[in-house]
């Protein structure tokens, strides 16, 4: 197996998800509406998730599709996936515990913990959101993992792939058809979400097929796509609040989407896939669970306060309090990353290696 080309662009697409998120929690947790220019921010930026999901099935089908076979390839592959999440998940979870909720209410809540300690906590309508702010994307991204390898192996090429994502949709619009309101739990379900990593494996496939396609042309085909989409939303407004309806239209953002992957897969311009880009793709999960606590403390500590009395309207305070915010979180997400993060990965690797090791060892033939 060759040593595999760095997607850059596949890395910074993720600081777009991440970004996206937070522009989305200024705007519906900090209170700071955009001019109405940007009102489409407004509405549509929490499709960053979404679009996580797609990049990581993108990049586990690239970085995985020929590591799975083997003995203990998919213990590795778990192990892997465990150690690149647990720790930084686990200190949110105990960040929220300790300061938020208190010692005393973990110890009310033993089902809680052992839902989030088990990253269960996805499949109980009364827990999806889970212990850690934002980690309902978690609960799903690990359940995606659980069954991965069997997902690559039936979306062995393009169409396959776009059957299986089509199935995918079924399944959404089934499951969402039993609520008939869309509710947190079908939003935040793994089930309602499925369609979205198929996205990432159909631009996986493509991308296999031709690799050298020019950007411009596939970043103009997703703009183009996606404001499609978003101006459905005016005339869909009161059908979007039945779940089946939603799940036909999520379906259908599994285009731009699948195109984002493909182009920033491709040949991504300088413009958008770039050190600054990639450094904050990089570091975007700690960007992803730091930023809802970045928020309390900007609205705490006065920093809000100021940028709301700053002269020019919504147009100017939205962008102060949006750069703000991603820069107190890059701020933090750093030091989160290299103390957290890598750490949990090394770890990790050493662990798999000394599995492996004594796996290797216990294979050789015992001398008399």
């Amino acid at each position: 197996m060759g040593e595999r080309r760095f997607l850059g662009g596949i890395e910074a697409l993720r600081a777009y998800a991440a970004v996206a998120i937070i522009l989305y929690h200024v705007i519906w947790i900090a209170g700071f509406d955009p001019p109405q220019a940007l009102m489409v921010i407004k509405r549509h930026a929490a499709i960053g998730v979404p679009l996580f999901f797609a990049v990581s099935a993108f990049s586990l089908a690239y970085g995985y599709e020929d590591r799975l076979s083997g003995e203990g390839a998919v213990r590795d592959f778990y192990l892997r996936r465990l150690f690149r999440i647990a720790p930084l998940y686990y200190a949110s979870c105990l960040a929220r515990i300790a300061v938020v909720l208190g010692p005393g209410w973990a110890i009310s809540h033993p089902l809680d913990l052992a839902l989030a300690a088990t990253f269960t906590f996805n499949l109980s309508p009364a827990h999806v959101e889970g212990i850690a702010l934002a980690s309902w994307s978690i609960g799903v991204e690990m359940l995606f993992y659980l069954v991965f390898p069997a997902v690559i192996a039936l979306a062995r090429d393009l169409v396959s792939a776009l059957r299986l994502t089509l199935a995918a949709g079924v399944v959404a619009w089934l499951f969402a058809l039993k609520t008939g309101e869309i509710s947190g739990f079908v939003q935040h379900s793994i089930l309602f979400n499925l369609p979205y990593f198929g996205a990432g494996l159909v631009a996986y496939r493509l991308f296999q097929l031709r690799r050298d396609l020019p950007f411009w042309p596939l970043a103009g085909f997703t703009l183009g796509s996606a404001l499609f989409l978003m101006w459905l939303v005016n005339p869909w407004a009161v059908a979007l609040t039945r779940a089946g309806d939603a799940a036909v239209y999520q379906l259908w953002w599994t285009i731009p989407i699948a195109a984002a992957c493909l182009a920033m897969a491709s040949n991504p311009s300088a413009l958008v896939s770039n050190p600054v880009t990639r450094w904050l793709g990089k570091v975007s999960f700690s960007l992803y669970l730091a930023h809802p606590y970045v928020i309390p403390v900007l609205n705490r500590s006065g920093v809000y306060a100021a940028i709301r009395d700053l002269p020019g309207g919504a147009g100017v305070t939205f962008i102060a309090a949006s750069l703000a915010t991603i820069a107190a979180t890059a701020l933090v997400s750093w030091p989160l990353y290299a103390f957290i993060e890598q750490p949990g990965q090394d770890f990790g690797r050493r662990y798999i290696q000394g599995l492996r090791a004594r796996q290797a060892a216990d294979a050789q033939p015992r001398t008399a």
